[in-house]
C-alpha cells in the first residue's frame, strides 16, 4: 500500500508557494577595484586572470568584504602583460558561483585599455566575444562594461554600435566608461554611466565633474576617483558622490545608501501566506487520512498559479480534494449507481 509522504507535501508545497528570487542589482552598488596601496599595482579586473593564483585572488576577495563591497569588477579579456592577461577559461561559471557565494557580483567590463593586440581587431570579433559572455554569465552578473577608457581606442560611433548589439543579447544594464571627463555622444543608448573623474582633484572639482555626468540624465555610476579604494579621502569623495545622487561608486566609500531603488516593504512570507498555510495544513492532514487509502496526489503549478489535490475510487464512491492559490478548498463526494 502506498503510503502519502507528509514531509514530501510540504516541501513541494513551500517551493511552489514561496520561491525567493533574490534579484541583485548595480543601483547601490559598492565596489573598490584600485586598492594599490593594499596590494602592490593591485586591480579586482585581474581576478579572472590567468597570470594569479588562488591565493591572491583570496587577498581580493577578503580586501573587498573587508570594505563592504557588494560588488567585484572583472576583465573578461585584456592583452597587458603587466595587469595580467585575461582570456575567456572553462572554470569561469565556477570562479563566479564563489564570488557570488561571497557576496560579491560581478560586473564584466569587456574590454581592457593598453591592449593594442585586441585593439586592433575588428568590432565583429568583440561583438562575438561578448555575446560569448552572455551566453555563458548572464545570470551571475548584474551588468556590463563596454570597455575600460573605451574612447581610447573606439570612436562614439563605434561605441553606440557596440553598446547597441550587446543590448539585443542582454537584458542587464550596458555601462560606457571614459577617459576622465564626460563624452556624452559616447553615451548614447548606454543605460549607465561608469564616470571616471580623473586622480588628484580637489573637491570642489570632484563636485564638478560629478554634476556634468548627472546633468546628462543617466544613472551615473562614479567608479574611478583614486587610486587606493582604502584610503580615507576616497571613501570621502565616495560618500560626496552618493550625496549627489550617484548610484554607486567603485573606489570606496563609508556610507551604505547610495542610488539603491527604492521597493516596498515586503511582509514576511509566511504573514503574505498566513491564510493559505493554514487551509493546506487542513488540506493536507485530510489527504494524508485519505492516502492511507493509496490517493495519489497531484501536485500543478504553471507560471500564473498552483493546483495541489488528492482523488480516490472505491467502489461506487469517488472522493476529492483540491487546493489552489486563489484560496479555495474543494471537497467533493459521487456516488454512482
Amino acid at each position: 500500500m502506498r503510503r502519502f509522504n507528509l514531509a514530501s507535501f510540504f516541501v513541494s508545497l513551500f517551493l511552489v508557494v514561496y520561491i525567493s528570487n533574490a534579484v541583485a542589482d548595480i543601483y547601490g552598488s559598492r565596489a573598490s577595484f584600485l586598492l594599490h596601496n593594499d596590494l602592490k599595482n593591485w586591480m579586482s579586473l585581474s581576478y579572472l586572470s590567468t597570470n594569479v593564483d588562488d591565493a591572491w585572488r583570496q587577498r581580493v576577495e577578503n580586501a573587498l568584504i573587508n570594505q563592504g563591497d557588494t560588488h567585484i569588477y572583472l576583465y573578461t579579456q585584456n592583452g597587458d602583460d603587466g595587469i595580467g592577461n585575461v582570456s575567456p577559461q572553462t572554470d569561469w561559471e565556477v570562479r563566479l558561483d564563489h564570488l557570488n557565494s561571497r557576496g560579491l557580483r560581478p560586473v564584466m567590463w569587456l574590454m581592457a585599455d593598453d591592449s593594442p593586440n585586441l585593439a586592433s581587431k575588428p568590432l565583429s570579433v568583440h561583438k562575438a566575444h561578448n555575446a560569448e559572455m552572455v551566453r555563458r554569465f548572464d545570470n551571475k552578473v548584474d551588468a556590463y562594461v563596454i570597455g575600460l577608457e573605451a574612447d581610447e581606442y573606439w570612436s562614439a560611433t563605434q561605441v553606440q554600435e557596440m553598446v547597441a548589439d550587446l543590448k539585443t543579447k542582454t537584458n542587464k544594464p550596458v555601462a560606457v566608461h571614459l577617459t576622465p571627463g564626460v563624452k556624452p555622444s559616447y553615451y548614447e543608448g548606454a543605460d549607465l554611466i561608469f564616470l571616471q573623474t580623473g586622480f588628484h582633484l580637489n573637491e570642489t572639482q570632484f563636485r564638478a565633474r560629478v554634476n556634468e555626468a548627472l546633468a546628462l540624465g543617466k544613472p551615473v555610476v562614479v567608479s574611478e576617483y583614486h587610486m587606493d579604494s582604502s584610503s580615507q579621502l576616497a571613501k570621502h569623495y565616495g560618500d560626496i558622490a552618493c550625496s549627489m545622487g550617484a548610484v554607486g561608486t567603485g573606489n570606496g566609500r563609508n556610507v551604505v545608501p547610495c542610488g539603491q531603488k527604492e521597493t516596498k516593504k515586503k511582509k514576511e512570507w509566511y504573514q503574505k501566506y498566513e491564510k493559505e498555510l493554514i487551509v493546506t495544513g487542513i488540506a493536507a492532514v485530510t489527504l494524508y487520512a485519505v492516502s492511507r487509502w493509496d490517493a495519489p496526489l497531484t501536485l500543478k503549478a504553471t507560471e500564473s498559479g498552483y493546483q495541489v489535490g488528492a482523488k480516490k475510487q472505491i467502489g461506487d464512491h469517488t472522493f476529492s480534494m483540491g487546493y489552489s492559490d486563489s484560496g479555495r478548498v474543494v471537497a467533493r463526494y459521487r456516488f454512482d449507481f
